[in-house]
Formats: C-alpha cells, sequence, structure tokens
C-alpha cells in the first residue's frame, strides 16, 4: 500500500498481516479524494476506523493541516504510529485509542471537515454513526461524510441538509460520499 498523490507521493505504507484489515484500493482512494477536490488544504479529518491510518495519510499528504484516527487494535496502533514517523506526520496525528462508540461521545464538540467511515465489512454502522454524527453537529459547513461498506448493505442515503456527493459501486463494496449543505 502507498500514498497516491500529494507531497508524500508513492511513499509506502506498513499494513497489517494477514486479513485484519481491509486497505482501501488504490483506485477507490483516488475517487474518493478526486471527489473531495483531491487536495485538503487546511481541513481536519477523523478517521473512526483508523487500520493502517492510510486514508488519514492521505489527507495530510495532501494538505490536511490535523488528522484524528480512532482505532481500538493495538497492533492497528502500532502500524499508524509506525507509518507517522516514517512519514513525519506525528505532531499533525492525534491518535484516539478505544471503541468508536466511547471515542466519539468524547470528541463530539469537535468539528471536522471531512469524516470516513470504513469499518470492518461484517459492522453494520454506517447509519447509526453518520445520525451521530448529525446529531452532534460533529461536521463542518461544507463538509464531508466518506463511507465505504459491503454493495449488499442498505445504507440511508438522505439526510435533511445533506446531498450525496458520489455514491459509486466497486466489486465488493460502494463508496458513499455525504456533503454537508443544500
Amino acid at each position: 500500500m502507498r500514498i497516491i498523490a500529494g507531497k508524500y507521493r508513492s511513499r509506502k505504507l506498513s499494513t497489517l498481516p494477514g486479513l485484519k484489515t481491509r486497505p482501501t484500493l488504490d483506485h477507490v482512494k483516488e475517487a474518493i479524494f478526486s471527489s473531495l477536490g483531491n487536495y485538503l488544504t487546511d481541513l481536519v479529518t477523523l478517521d473512526v476506523f483508523g487500520g493502517s491510518g492510510a486514508l488519514s495519510l492521505e489527507s495530510l499528504s495532501r494538505g490536511a493541516k490535523q488528522a484524528y484516527i480512532i482505532e481500538q487494535a493495538y497492533d492497528a496502533l502500532k502500524v499508524i504510529k509506525q507509518n507517522a514517523e516514517s512519514l513525519g506526520v506525528k505532531e499533525e496525528l492525534v491518535l484516539l485509542p478505544g471503541d468508536y462508540r466511547q471515542v466519539l461521545p468524547r470528541i463530539k464538540e469537535q468539528k471536522f471537515d471531512v469524516v470516513f467511515l470504513d469499518p470492518p465489512f461484517r459492522m453494520k454502522v454506517i447509519d447509526a454513526i453518520i445520525s451521530f454524527l448529525i446529531e452532534n453537529d460533529m461536521v463542518s459547513e461544507d463538509g464531508f461524510i466518506v463511507a465505504e461498506y459491503p454493495k449488499e448493505d442498505i445504507v440511508n442515503k438522505t439526510y435533511p441538509g445533506w446531498k450525496v456527493k458520489l455514491c459509486r459501486h466497486y466489486a465488493s463494496s460502494e463508496v458513499l460520499i455525504l456533503q454537508k449543505g443544500e
């Protein structure tokens, strides 16, 4: 796995061995970031299921000023720290160890410009997390929620005050990008 664009372009990232995480494929990442405007200058991102940290690190490479990552697995946290260290972005990264159900309420006063939701495919939590983010006004005006989930899952795409920026099917997944604002 690698960073695909920005100042850390082509830099390799470590991942967890085996099938413990499911990294977002390069062509899916490219579609996501192209839809977000490619470069995220001075934005603050939140990745609710960090894995290797690839989406947050890609965001920092493309100009985000700060990236928050929630991750509960100790091994994944080690990989995220290793990747951040190799890129020299430890200062821009805020690691939030723990289960998202405990961490999100602790940071609900924070506003994010982009929120990434890419949970393990067995979890059916996209709708609940999007509802929590919206109810607690955690996404800035014109901000985005980016969700990747199994294409057979039924996910709500209609939220008052939000529009669908992108909904695209891939081999085994679907990517939904919601943008705040009418």
